[in-house]
């Protein structure tokens, strides 16, 4: 008989994916929204943050595939920025909600802990895979991975940053923060924007502790370089603070993830307003 693989990366992504999406569904009717309308937003955003993801990875590797152009649909095989995949959910996941005719912000509220617990399991994929390795270090905690992993083909025998469970641990650290911090009722889309500034604000620090080549560097201030996932953390940054200014300004209160609709809020209706060949990023 044959052999059949199981790559560490593909098998937590796969559990990332199932894991945010039950927390969210559940979130969500406990928020009084429909069950099947969850669903189908949940795969929405899988098929867009797949397509996103992989789209960024092939613009910023283009010489990569420009003399294999199928090389692009061999999803299989890796290369995924999560930043791509990210934004694209975020923004066709609000334009679908939208079309529905569901509150587009106390959806989001309700996806909020998922993003970041989906961020946590896929990061250990990205550890496993020896993908999104760290720079050297001297650190007690740093780390080398086996002969023939990514890492090793720039920094054979060096410690290095476990960059990638960096970002684990912050991502499951912001899923129980987010949670504790949706118990008290606030505006519908305040716990959203919330985790997207805490997430990018995590990633933009950690990403000085992280290995990119030089194609992935934009520029230099003060003699620290910023890579192109460190630009997009500012952009997610600054379009949290501004969303949170303007719905705060609506003061539409949301329930809390207990489901109890607060005396001033109603529970909205149907129809109511309101990413193994190589490093993924």
């Amino acid at each position: 008989m044959g052999t059949f693989e199981i790559h560490s990366y593909g098998l937590l992504l796969a559990v990332a994916f199932l894991v945010a999406i039950q927390i969210f569904i559940a979130r969500g009717v406990k928020r009084g929204l429909p069950e099947e309308a969850l669903s189908s937003v949940s795969l929405v955003i899988l098929i867009l943050a797949i397509l996103g993801g992989r789209g960024l990875f092939v613009l910023t590797h283009w010489n990569d595939y420009a003399t294999d152009p199928l090389g692009v649909f061999r999803l299989w095989e890796g290369g995924l920025m999560l930043y791509g995949g990210y934004i694209l959910g975020i923004a066709g996941g609000i334009l679908y909600v939208r079309g529905k005719g569901l509150s587009v912000w106390r959806v989001a509220d309700a996806a909020a802990p998922s993003m970041a617990i989906g961020i946590g399991i896929g990061r250990l994929g990205c550890f496993l895979n020896g993908c999104c390795f760290g720079l050297p270090t001297h650190l007690p905690w740093g780390i080398t991975f086996p002969s023939g992993s990514y890492s090793t083909l720039t920094f054979a025998g060096s410690l290095l940053h476990p960059s990638q469970l960096y970002l684990a641990m912050a991502g499951f650290a912001l899923f129980f923060v987010l949670i504790r911090l949706d118990r008290v009722a606030r505006f519908d889309g305040w716990l959203f924007w919330t985790a997207v500034a805490s997430d990018a604000v995590i990633r933009f620090l950690i990403d000085f502790t992280r290995y990119y080549d030089s194609t992935s560097f934009l520029g230099t201030i003060g003699g620290l370089s910023f890579n192109v996932n460190q630009v997009l953390s500012v952009f997610l940054i600054t379009t949290a603070l501004i969303m949170l200014r303007v719905l705060s300004g609506k003061r539409a209160v949301t329930a809390p993830a207990s489901g109890d609709v607060p005396p001033e809020s109603e529970p909205p209706a149907a129809g109511e307003e309101a990413m193994e060949r190589r490093p993924s990023a």
